[in-house]
Protein backbone atom coordinates (compact mmCIF):
# COMPACT_ATOMS: atom_id res chain seq x y z
CA UNK A 1 0.00 0.00 0.00
CA UNK A 2 3.00 2.39 1.00
CA UNK A 3 2.67 5.06 3.44
CA UNK A 4 4.94 8.55 3.34
CA UNK A 5 6.53 8.23 6.94
CA UNK A 6 9.17 10.89 8.13
CA UNK A 7 12.50 8.80 9.43
CA UNK A 8 13.26 10.37 12.62
CA UNK A 9 16.47 8.36 13.63
CA UNK A 10 15.87 8.15 17.09
CA UNK A 11 18.10 6.43 19.43
CA UNK A 12 16.68 4.20 21.60
CA UNK A 13 18.09 2.37 24.79
CA UNK A 14 17.05 -1.10 24.78
CA UNK A 15 13.96 -2.73 22.39
CA UNK A 16 12.42 -6.04 22.58
CA UNK A 17 10.73 -7.87 19.38
CA UNK A 18 7.52 -7.64 19.62
CA UNK A 19 6.12 -11.70 18.68
CA UNK A 20 2.66 -10.86 17.45
CA UNK A 21 0.19 -8.16 16.78
CA UNK A 22 -3.81 -7.95 16.38
CA UNK A 23 -4.48 -4.37 17.88
CA UNK A 24 -4.20 -0.72 17.20
CA UNK A 25 -4.35 1.57 19.81
CA UNK A 26 -4.94 5.25 19.36
CA UNK A 27 -3.31 8.15 21.53
CA UNK A 28 -3.33 11.82 22.10
CA UNK A 29 -0.53 14.45 23.96
CA UNK A 30 -3.14 15.60 25.95
CA UNK A 31 -1.23 18.19 26.96
CA UNK A 32 -2.27 22.14 26.45
CA UNK A 33 -3.32 20.75 22.56
CA UNK A 34 0.61 21.13 20.92
CA UNK A 35 1.76 19.63 18.10
CA UNK A 36 4.09 17.40 19.70
CA UNK A 37 6.41 15.69 17.17
CA UNK A 38 8.32 11.97 18.25
CA UNK A 39 11.51 13.75 19.07
CA UNK A 40 9.81 15.98 21.82
CA UNK A 41 7.21 12.79 22.89
CA UNK A 42 10.77 10.72 22.17
CA UNK A 43 12.63 13.14 25.17
CA UNK A 44 9.95 12.80 27.69
CA UNK A 45 9.70 9.53 27.56
CA UNK A 46 13.90 9.12 27.89
CA UNK A 47 13.56 10.95 31.00
CA UNK A 48 10.49 8.72 32.53
CA UNK A 49 13.58 6.02 32.35
CA UNK A 50 12.12 4.70 29.15
CA UNK A 51 13.61 3.02 25.91
CA UNK A 52 12.37 6.10 24.44
CA UNK A 53 9.09 7.06 22.93
CA UNK A 54 6.80 4.49 23.35
CA UNK A 55 4.62 4.96 20.30
CA UNK A 56 5.34 4.18 17.12
CA UNK A 57 3.96 6.63 14.90
CA UNK A 58 3.44 10.40 15.77
CA UNK A 59 0.62 12.30 13.31
CA UNK A 60 1.30 16.03 13.16
CA UNK A 61 -1.36 18.29 13.04
CA UNK A 62 -0.40 19.04 9.10
CA UNK A 63 -0.72 14.96 8.70
CA UNK A 64 2.44 14.40 8.88
CA UNK A 65 3.39 10.66 9.81
CA UNK A 66 6.64 10.35 11.70
CA UNK A 67 8.24 7.25 13.13
CA UNK A 68 8.23 6.54 16.51
CA UNK A 69 9.85 3.41 18.02
CA UNK A 70 10.52 0.65 15.46
CA UNK A 71 7.51 -1.28 14.45
CA UNK A 72 8.79 -4.38 15.29
CA UNK A 73 9.54 -3.24 18.80
CA UNK A 74 7.54 -3.96 21.84
CA UNK A 75 6.14 -0.52 22.74
CA UNK A 76 5.50 1.67 25.99
CA UNK A 77 1.80 3.42 24.78
CA UNK A 78 -0.74 0.76 26.81
CA UNK A 79 0.60 -0.83 30.06
CA UNK A 80 -0.43 -4.41 29.87
CA UNK A 81 -1.53 -4.45 26.23
CA UNK A 82 2.21 -3.68 24.60
CA UNK A 83 3.26 -7.12 23.52
CA UNK A 84 0.70 -7.77 20.91
CA UNK A 85 -0.53 -3.62 19.84
CA UNK A 86 1.08 -1.14 17.75
CA UNK A 87 0.24 2.26 19.57
CA UNK A 88 -0.25 5.86 17.01
CA UNK A 89 0.07 8.76 18.43
CA UNK A 90 -2.14 11.90 17.03
CA UNK A 91 -0.94 15.41 18.55
CA UNK A 92 -2.86 17.46 20.32
CA UNK A 93 -5.11 17.72 23.43
CA UNK A 94 -9.03 16.03 22.33
CA UNK A 95 -10.27 16.48 26.17
CA UNK A 96 -10.67 20.20 24.48
CA UNK A 97 -9.51 20.63 20.72
CA UNK A 98 -10.97 18.50 17.49
CA UNK A 99 -7.98 16.83 15.49
CA UNK A 100 -7.62 17.98 12.43
CA UNK A 101 -9.01 16.92 9.04
CA UNK A 102 -5.14 15.82 8.20
CA UNK A 103 -4.77 14.21 10.68
CA UNK A 104 -7.81 11.88 10.41
CA UNK A 105 -6.88 11.64 7.12
CA UNK A 106 -3.40 10.19 7.38
CA UNK A 107 -4.81 8.17 10.84
CA UNK A 108 -7.09 6.41 8.45
CA UNK A 109 -4.97 5.55 5.53
CA UNK A 110 -2.29 4.45 8.33
CA UNK A 111 -4.06 1.83 9.94
CA UNK A 112 -5.59 0.70 6.90
CA UNK A 113 -1.58 -0.19 5.75
CA UNK A 114 -1.23 -2.08 9.47
CA UNK A 115 -4.59 -3.80 9.30
CA UNK A 116 -3.33 -4.90 5.85
CA UNK A 117 0.41 -6.29 6.55
CA UNK A 118 -0.58 -7.67 9.85
CA UNK A 119 -4.01 -9.61 8.97
CA UNK A 120 -5.82 -7.41 11.59
CA UNK A 121 -9.19 -6.88 11.00
CA UNK A 122 -10.42 -3.13 10.40
CA UNK A 123 -13.19 -2.92 12.87
CA UNK A 124 -13.52 -1.36 16.33
CA UNK A 125 -12.55 -4.84 18.02
CA UNK A 126 -9.20 -4.35 17.11
CA UNK A 127 -9.09 -0.62 16.41
CA UNK A 128 -9.30 1.35 19.72
CA UNK A 129 -8.88 4.54 21.65
CA UNK A 130 -6.20 3.71 24.86
CA UNK A 131 -8.81 4.33 27.75
CA UNK A 132 -10.79 1.15 26.20
CA UNK A 133 -7.79 -0.85 27.15
CA UNK A 134 -7.06 0.95 30.68
CA UNK A 135 -7.83 3.55 33.03
CA UNK A 136 -7.49 6.82 31.23
CA UNK A 137 -8.83 9.63 29.20
CA UNK A 138 -6.38 9.23 26.30
CA UNK A 139 -7.13 9.89 23.54
CA UNK A 140 -9.77 12.27 24.43
CA UNK A 141 -13.28 12.69 24.41
CA UNK A 142 -13.37 14.01 21.02
CA UNK A 143 -11.34 11.51 19.11
CA UNK A 144 -12.79 8.64 20.94
CA UNK A 145 -16.31 9.69 19.41
CA UNK A 146 -14.67 9.67 16.04
CA UNK A 147 -13.55 5.66 16.57
CA UNK A 148 -16.88 5.65 18.22
CA UNK A 149 -19.26 7.02 15.54
CA UNK A 150 -16.79 4.88 12.73
CA UNK A 151 -15.21 7.91 11.72
CA UNK A 152 -11.39 6.36 11.86
CA UNK A 153 -12.26 2.75 10.35
CA UNK A 154 -14.75 4.07 7.99
CA UNK A 155 -11.42 6.44 6.57
CA UNK A 156 -9.35 3.12 7.01
CA UNK A 157 -11.88 0.84 4.87
CA UNK A 158 -11.75 3.62 2.05
CA UNK A 159 -8.25 3.67 1.81
CA UNK A 160 -7.89 -0.35 1.83
CA UNK A 161 -10.44 -0.35 -0.94
CA UNK A 162 -8.97 2.31 -2.67
CA UNK A 163 -5.76 0.33 -2.89
CA UNK A 164 -7.45 -2.96 -4.21
CA UNK A 165 -9.47 -1.44 -6.72
CA UNK A 166 -12.75 -1.84 -4.47
CA UNK A 167 -14.74 0.56 -6.67
CA UNK A 168 -18.38 2.01 -7.04
CA UNK A 169 -19.75 1.52 -3.34
CA UNK A 170 -17.19 -0.03 -1.21
CA UNK A 171 -15.22 2.66 -2.18
CA UNK A 172 -17.54 5.41 -0.28
CA UNK A 173 -16.31 5.92 3.66
CA UNK A 174 -18.01 5.08 5.82
CA UNK A 175 -18.67 8.00 7.14
CA UNK A 176 -20.65 9.59 4.04
CA UNK A 177 -23.67 7.05 3.52
CA UNK A 178 -24.60 5.49 6.63
CA UNK A 179 -25.92 8.37 8.94
CA UNK A 180 -29.74 8.98 7.30
CA UNK A 181 -32.48 6.32 7.50
CA UNK A 182 -33.34 5.54 3.83
CA UNK A 183 -29.89 6.35 2.24
CA UNK A 184 -27.16 3.80 1.35
CA UNK A 185 -25.98 2.86 4.24
CA UNK A 186 -29.53 1.15 5.17
CA UNK A 187 -30.03 -0.51 2.22
CA UNK A 188 -29.77 -4.46 2.85
CA UNK A 189 -28.34 -7.17 0.22
CA UNK A 190 -30.50 -11.22 0.83
CA UNK A 191 -29.35 -12.66 -2.09
CA UNK A 192 -26.14 -13.27 -3.93
CA UNK A 193 -27.33 -11.60 -7.33
CA UNK A 194 -28.36 -8.67 -5.80
CA UNK A 195 -24.95 -7.78 -4.32
CA UNK A 196 -21.84 -5.56 -5.53
CA UNK A 197 -19.86 -7.20 -7.97
CA UNK A 198 -17.00 -6.40 -5.46
CA UNK A 199 -18.44 -8.14 -3.05
CA UNK A 200 -19.67 -11.67 -4.56
CA UNK A 201 -16.60 -13.48 -4.43
CA UNK A 202 -16.32 -12.83 -0.92
CA UNK A 203 -19.71 -13.80 0.44
CA UNK A 204 -20.24 -16.84 -1.81
CA UNK A 205 -16.97 -18.15 -0.20
CA UNK A 206 -18.17 -17.63 3.03
CA UNK A 207 -21.25 -19.20 2.34
CA UNK A 208 -19.16 -22.25 1.35
CA UNK A 209 -17.51 -22.66 3.80
CA UNK A 210 -20.51 -22.46 6.15
CA UNK A 211 -19.48 -18.51 7.50
CA UNK A 212 -22.82 -17.41 6.58
CA UNK A 213 -26.31 -19.39 6.80
CA UNK A 214 -28.31 -20.19 4.10
CA UNK A 215 -27.98 -20.66 -0.03
CA UNK A 216 -26.98 -16.95 -0.73
CA UNK A 217 -30.83 -16.45 -0.15
CA UNK A 218 -32.09 -14.23 3.24
CA UNK A 219 -28.63 -13.19 3.76
CA UNK A 220 -29.65 -9.23 5.18
CA UNK A 221 -26.22 -7.90 5.10
CA UNK A 222 -25.81 -4.09 4.89
CA UNK A 223 -23.16 -2.48 3.35
CA UNK A 224 -20.88 -1.72 5.83
CA UNK A 225 -21.25 -5.79 6.92
CA UNK A 226 -20.01 -6.42 3.35
CA UNK A 227 -17.31 -4.09 3.24
CA UNK A 228 -15.70 -5.75 6.45
CA UNK A 229 -16.17 -9.10 4.98
CA UNK A 230 -14.42 -8.12 2.34
CA UNK A 231 -11.52 -6.35 3.74
CA UNK A 232 -11.11 -9.23 6.22
CA UNK A 233 -11.28 -11.78 3.49
CA UNK A 234 -8.62 -9.97 1.61
CA UNK A 235 -6.33 -10.02 4.69
CA UNK A 236 -7.03 -13.86 4.16
CA UNK A 237 -9.13 -14.40 7.34
CA UNK A 238 -11.42 -16.70 5.35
Amino acid sequence: MGIDIKETDLSFNSLSERSYTDMVVIHHTGCNDIDASAEEIHGWHLNNGWAGIGYHYVIRKDGTIERGRPEWAIGSHAYGENSHTIGIHLSGDFEQAEPTGEQLDRCGALVADICERYGIPIDREHVVGHGELMATSCPGVNLQALLDDGTITGKAVFYYNQNHGIEDEGAVPAEQDGGNQGGRGAERFNTIDALPDWAKPTIQKMIDKGLLNGNGESLDLSLDMLRMFVVNDRAGLY
